[in-house]
């Protein structure tokens, strides 16, 4: 892998690391930082990585006769109050990032010195912006859920053309909410192999199941929306987790990691004290006499309640249809030399 992992503050995206996981609370907060300040507190408390917010000039990013318009006017904080959202978050021991919908509002973010800079699906296709964020070797997501396949090659060549590593592509389905026949997660790897970077997975599903399964499949930051209220008005709520069920998330994400474990294939050491007495072993049916033939009627393979190391199965078939040499007593393990 071209990046196998890299560093978003002081938090490892990649493989062999945790999951990133990012509580996107978007415009959630409707405009109000006291609201976004609890609920930076909120994700904090419940496992997040880290929080993202949207920043938008509206001017900038819609026309005026769109729904995004009317949706992200007054939404947008200061960049005092970024700053102050940006270090709140920093005290919580978690990030704060966001997602420019424009390039004036990708310098305010440069600006304050955002950790990483989010690529909405809405916007990767948008090169210049993209370009103004890795030119300046900001850490940056894209999320790839309204992209074609042409799409793809378009982005991986523009991407290739900067001597910068710390990319990440996310999985996306860019339906609100997205049906889980629509998520096609096994093309987590397809996204692996085409970018040779880190790969996340953002959700738009109702609940909490698909980022576990995404987990599963490969996807290295987990992006999922938060709210204190879902029953809210509003484009994010009722797709968002509330932090008792984000926490959960995040639980479900942690033991989905442990299950899956090393990457190679092994066996425990635990496991491996205990092999010995669950295994079966060549074993005397009856009383073999010397010139008597082996087969199945006089040899079984069993397990024994006293550590005693013989012949495994598979040396049967060196023995079978041939003559012993010994004489050997009911319930004798074979030893190696039953071979000769």
């Amino acid at each position: 892998m071209r990046n196998s992992f890299f560093k978003i503050g002081k938090k490892y995206i990649g493989e062999n690391k945790k999951t990133f996981i990012i509580a996107e609370i978007g415009i959630n907060h409707g405009g109000n930082f006291k609201t976004c300040i609890k609920m930076i507190k909120e994700a904090a408390k419940a496992g997040a990585d880290s929080v993202k917010i949207q920043t938008n000039d509206v001017d900038e990013s819609y026309m005026k006769d769109t729904i995004s318009y009317k949706l992200f006017k007054n939404k947008n904080f200061s960049n005092e109050k970024l700053l102050k959202l940006k270090n709140y978050a920093r005290s919580q021991g978690i990030l704060f990032f966001s997602t420019p919908g424009d390039i004036k509002s990708l310098m305010r973010l440069v600006k304050i010195k955002v950790p990483a800079i989010k690529i909405s699906s809405g916007l990767a296709t948008n090169l210049p912006l993209i370009g103004e964020s890795l030119k300046r070797k900001i850490p940056t997501i894209i999320s790839t859920g309204f992209s074609t396949k042409k799409d793809l090659d378009i982005l991986k060549k523009f991407i290739n053309k900067f001597n910068f590593k710390k990319i990440a592509i996310l999985k996306c389905t860019a339906n609100y909410p997205a049906k889980f026949n629509h998520l096609d997660l096994n093309s987590i790897s397809f996204l692996k192999k085409k970018f040779n970077l880190p790969i996340g997975y953002s959700d738009h599903t109702i609940g909490s199941l698909a980022p576990a399964i995404a987990v599963s499949c490969g996807a290295k930051i987990i992006e999922k929306h938060f709210t204190l209220n879902k029953n809210q008005k509003g484009a994010d709520h009722k797709i968002s987790l509330e932090p008792k069920e984000f926490q959960i998330m995040v639980k479900n994400i942690r033991k989905t990691e442990e299950m899956l474990g090393y990457n190679k294939f092994k066996i425990r050491s635990e496991i491996e004290k205990k092999r010995e007495k669950f295994l079966r072993y060549i074993t005397a049916k009856k009383e073999i006499n010397k010139g008597d033939t082996f087969s199945y009627d006089n040899i079984a393979f069993m397990r024994h309640s006293k550590k005693k190391l013989g012949l495994e199965p598979v040396y049967f078939f060196s023995l079978k249809n041939k003559k012993s040499k010994l004489n050997i007593k009911e319930g004798q393990i074979f030893k190696k030399n039953f071979l000769k």
